[in-house]
């Protein structure tokens, strides 16, 4: 069971999330959301990084797929997808990933990104695949909660 606790403890949350991804520096500036399990360990993290007027990156960690249901995923992502698209009024959000982790491949795919392309070799021993959620498709997904969308953002 996961428990959302939102920008609650968000160094530790961060850098919880590099060391499950693999990330060995720190990313800068960065907001993170994350829901914690019942021992108050994070279960799940979405760092949002490299923040422009148009885009915004996420990277998502999660502990044990099979601690999220999908009722919390559902509040979890929510909320990250409500704070870049009507709080910070993105065009879209960008998701990156190892080409050989497949199972996190299928989850952003699930979750509505779309993909838009490979970088071949961008690590030593993987390619770096790269995802896109436009704020339209989240306007018409079911991550969206319904609130007044402003179309002049484009």
């Amino acid at each position: 069971m996961m428990h959302f606790i939102g920008f609650n403890r968000e160094e530790e949350a961060e850098k919880w999330a590099r060391k499950q991804i693999g990330i060995e520096h720190p990313v800068g500036f960065f907001r993170a959301i994350s829901a914690v399990d019942e021992h108050d360990k994070f279960a799940c993290v979405a760092v949002m990084t490299n923040f422009t007027s148009r885009n915004i990156d996420i990277n998502v960690a999660i502990k044990d797929i099979n601690v999220v249901s999908p009722r919390e995923a559902v509040l979890m992502f929510n909320e990250i997808f409500s704070y870049a698209f009507d709080t910070l009024r993105a065009t879209r959000v960008t998701s990156l990933s190892r080409g050989k982790n497949v199972k996190a491949n299928k989850f952003i795919e699930h979750i509505g990104f779309k993909p838009e392309g490979v970088m071949r070799r961008a690590f030593k021993d993987d390619d770096l695949n790269i995802y896109g959620f436009l704020a339209e498709e989240y306007y018409s997904h079911a991550w969206y909660r319904g609130k007044k969308w402003i179309k002049t953002q484009f």
